[in-house]
């Protein structure tokens, strides 16, 4: 490690101090023992200066997406297109923002669709950028791209040797549980489910996230092989050139809850009816409205029963299905060679049938106790509790939200932590969706966690959500933060964590007595700093 050159004083973060440090040692030549190090008798060039980390001033899930392409104005096309994205690095896409928008930019990923939360606004905007893709100049990318398959090569965090189980090679784990957290009555169906990893060599930190290789419902995988007009057993290619029967194909790898436009222009090529070619040809290239994004590829096929293509053209003409990530709910600490999630089951009635969340459904109705699914870790090293188990947290996540917040207690409380935490949790009504309540009781007779705040939205006249009982608490918060406290938020982007961003920039105005800007710069302080995270989507 180089001389350290800037004292403790200085007014920079640890990581800030550390890289100037390196830079420094570099110009002057310094080598470990603080002098030009010397081979032969003659002294090396310099250390060469740690590359400094690009500024991404649009990565904001709260900016509007057109405060965001201003941000990137002038930028390469990769930033451009990363800037048109949603800003959760939620993994949907199989890729982070900016590797998604690196391969688009490399010509390794042609699907614009990838980025569900966008939805259309986003998929428009990565059209137009392509569209005008030799008008704009590329970017440096230190010798590499996202790669296909969309995973980020991070080094261990926990002291492990990189694991064998990534998103390429998943572990096949077994299905311990999957039990209901909602009590009879409630309108919505939440579970715990847990994996075992026992012999996968896999290791997490709390804060992390598990990715899960879904199947598609085998009902709708049925529905979809019979408007085909296919029995299922026909050999089609699959991704790296594996074949496959078609029944594998739709269940395994590919997405048939949404349209491709690939496949609508196959179908419009193939009809042979030519009102429904021509309605086709004008989805396809319609920009504003398109393919409705309600559609699944049943209600694609049902609308232009004379659009058929070849089994295998239609089914290549599908997006690769790909891994859903979830924040992971426990600490190995507390449940050795385990893995738990908590899972928000997704079904709802539309045009007549029962649509339901791939990954949801598979997890709690397809998969049964034993049987296995392809999972592994996806590192999140942006989300983590603090080094010193002194340092008191402030944790925001109603309904699933509190996914991340069960680990945090668990590890908390296996380690001996003695920094008070404090939750806020919401749903919709007490009796039937309390999460972990007997989990939180218990750690609140143990001392575990200090402060417990709920907000059950239909339990009184008026809606009550967690940025409510923020503001309520305004004064202790502020206190919290002047002792260090690190402010953690898990949930919805675009409603929730919004509305407590919203929150938290009011109390820090109100309770600091500082101006809105004042309060912004001080919000991003805490940003920068690692002590305010988000784990949204």
């Amino acid at each position: 490690m180089a001389i350290p050159l800037l004292p403790e004083s200085a007014p920079f973060s640890a990581s800030q101090r550390s890289w100037l440090n390196g830079f420094f040692a570099g110009l002057l030549g310094l080598d470990r023992g603080g002098s030009p190090a010397v081979v032969n008798g003659e002294a090396t060039a310099p250390v060469a200066a740690p590359v400094a980390e690009e500024d991404f001033p649009w990565h904001d899930p709260t900016l509007p997406l057109d405060e965001r392409l201003k941000l990137a104005d002038g930028r390469p096309q990769e930033r451009q297109l990363m800037a048109a994205m949603a800003q959760l690095d939620c993994g949907a896409c199989g890729y982070l923002c900016q590797t998604y928008s690196e391969a688009i930019a490399c010509g390794e990923e042609t699907d614009l669709t990838k980025c569900s939360p966008g939805g259309k606004d986003t998929a428009k905007k990565l059209k137009e950028l392509v569209a005008g893709r030799k008008a704009l100049p590329r970017a440096e990318t230190n010798g590499h791209h996202g790669s296909s398959n969309g995973a980020v090569a991070k080094p261990s965090t926990n002291g492990h040797a990189a694991a064998l189980h990534d998103r390429k090679n998943p572990f096949h784990a077994p299905l311990l549980q999957c039990k209901p957290l909602n009590q009879p009555g409630s309108e919505k169906d939440v579970r715990l489910v847990a994996f075992s990893l026992k012999g996968s060599g896999l290791t997490y930190e709390v804060g992390d996230a598990l990715g899960l290789l879904p199947e598609n419902d085998p009902e709708l995988v049925e529905a979809v092989l019979r408007a085909m007009g296919a029995r299922g057993d026909e050999l089609v290619p699959a991704a790296g050139g594996l074949m496959v029967h078609a029944y594998d194909a739709l269940a395994k790898h590919f997405v048939i809850t949404k349209v491709s436009d690939q496949l609508a222009a196959l179908l419009a090529s193939h009809a042979s009816d030519s009102s429904e070619a021509g309605t086709l040809k004008t989805l396809v290239n319609d920009d504003v409205e398109g393919i409705p994004a309600e559609w699944d590829v049943l209600d694609l096929l049902g609308q232009f029963p004379s659009a058929r293509a070849p089994i295998a053209e239609m089914i290549a003409a599908l997006s690769p299905l790909q891994p859903r990530l979830y924040s992971i709910s426990s600490s190995l600490k507390a449940h050795p060679d385990e893995v738990h999630l908590t899972v928000g089951v997704v079904r709802y009635t539309q045009g007549g049938r029962l649509r339901k969340g791939v990954a949801s459904n598979f997890l709690t109705e397809t998969l049964r106790t034993r049987q296995k699914a392809g999972v592994f870790v996806h590192v999140s090293p942006g989300f983590r509790l603090p080094a010193d188990g002194k340092t008191p947290v402030i944790m925001v996540g109603p309904g699933t939200g509190i996914a991340p917040f069960r680990a945090f207690l668990e590890e908390r409380s296996a380690t001996g932590a003695t920094g008070k935490n404090w939750l806020f949790f919401g749903d919709q009504r007490r009796e039937f969706d309390f999460l972990y309540q007997e989990e939180m009781a218990q750690y609140q007779k143990s001392g575990v966690l200090t402060r417990l705040d709920t907000a059950f939205s239909r339990d009184q006249k008026e809606k009550v959500y967690v940025q409510h009982r923020m503001t309520e608490n305004a004064a202790e918060i502020w206190s919290w933060l002047q002792e260090g406290a690190h402010f953690y938020v898990c949930g919805d982007a675009r409603r929730m964590a919004l509305d407590v961003d919203h929150a938290l920039h009011a109390i820090v105005a109100e309770q600091g007595k500082m101006s809105p800007e004042v309060a912004s710069e001080f919000i991003k302080s805490l940003s920068k700093s690692k002590r305010y995270q988000r784990d949204v989507y």
